[in-house]
């Protein structure tokens, strides 16, 4: 089984979905990836077990590209969406050679670009792939309004690495310790992501509470001056994959005040740490990993004195409830996984060639 995988920049959670779907009997991978940015600055070395791998920086060589996807001869070819042109050039060039999935993370929102969308989709997307993958229920919406048959849908494209993140929880269980009582932010230091919002909301929580829980954020970006120097914020840098259950260990809950945010995979790492989590309307992943009064609490993305409560009420909670609400996030992340991702992958391509 011969899979290419095409995307922009590669991810640790990716990385590790990608590893469980080479461990699979049997199976050849080629990914094409964007070199790491500035905002997201992945370590490269964590890739270099990747053999058959093609790393471009501004705009993929589509001729290069062409070149080593012909030599692989694909059976699947996976690629991010339809905005990378070299991508969208080579899915439609390898129309009935192998079985075509694009992933995509946007949510139905109405806008005007997705109603056009909707409109051309019959001549300019839906001919791309034979498959669309989404993470979630509001992607999905979107795959349907451009006329994606629900056979054609496949879910579960974005998972964190569930089974070395929950070690964290379990950990925590066989020791008999309590839910940490911090506050984590993990992502783009960036207004999309709420960081304005976040640091008033912390500094009024943190007036009005007696015994208040710092809050560490970790991240680069723009507005990381927003964060540092206030009390009880501590500002740690961007986070490697080798980090991240060091920072979700020492944290009882993550609060993302996004107000763009197609999917937030953190979403699905706090989760599987065992964190209660905090996030707003806007997260696309709080669909299917924050119940409210369960494991968390949602809120409107520009509500600050309502993010402010609700920090107050976690930060209040008896460790009996902090617990029950632990044990119902980790529960809630078993529904991703990379084998579930690897397997999706795997059952579509053997339900697209019995068609």
């Amino acid at each position: 089984m011969r899979a290419a995988v095409l995307w922009t920049g590669l991810s640790g959670y990716l990385n590790a979905c990608l590893k469980e779907l080479a461990s699979r009997e049997g199976v050849e991978l080629f990914v094409s990836h964007q070199a790491p940015v500035e905002d997201a600055p992945f370590d490269d070395g964590q890739f270099e077990w990747i053999p058959n791998r093609l790393v471009w920086r501004s705009t993929v060589d589509v001729a290069l590209l062409r070149t080593r996807l012909r030599a692989f001869d694909p059976e699947i070819l996976v690629f991010c969406g339809w905005h990378v042109p070299g991508y969208r050039q080579v899915a439609k060039e390898f129309a009935k050679r192998c079985f075509r999935v694009m992933a995509i993370d946007n949510p139905w929102e109405a806008t005007l670009k997705q109603r056009i969308g909707t409109l051309i989709a019959p001549w300019y997307i839906r001919p791309l792939a034979d498959a669309v993958w989404v993470p979630g229920e509001r992607q999905a919406a979107f795959a349907r309004r451009l006329g994606i048959e629900q056979r054609a849908i496949l879910w579960g494209s974005l998972s964190c690495d569930q089974p070395s993140i929950e070690t964290v929880h379990l950990s925590r269980l066989a020791e008999g310790r309590a839910v940490p009582r911090s506050f984590v932010f993990v992502g783009e230091f960036a207004a999309h992501k709420g960081v304005d919002e976040l640091a008033k909301a912390y500094e009024t929580y943190r007036e009005k509470s007696v015994d208040p829980w710092p809050l560490v954020c970790c991240g680069a970006g723009p507005l990381g001056s927003r964060l540092e120097g206030n009390p009880g914020i501590r500002v740690d840098g961007f986070v490697q994959p080798d980090r991240l259950c060091e920072i979700l260990g020492s944290a009882g809950c993550l609060v993302l005040p996004s107000s763009i945010d197609h999917w937030g995979v953190v979403v699905h790492e706090a989760a599987s740490a065992g964190l209660l989590i905090l996030a707003s309307v806007n997260v696309g992943a709080a669909v299917h990993l924050v119940q409210d009064n369960y494991n968390g609490y949602l809120f409107d993305s520009r509500d600050v004195k309502g993010l402010a409560a609700l920090m107050s009420h976690i930060s209040d909670l008896s460790e009996a409830r902090l617990d029950a609400m632990s044990r119902a996030s980790h529960l809630l992340s078993k529904q991703y996984s990379p084998v579930r991702w690897a397997d999706t992958l795997l059952d579509g391509f053997r339900a697209c060639s019995r068609h």
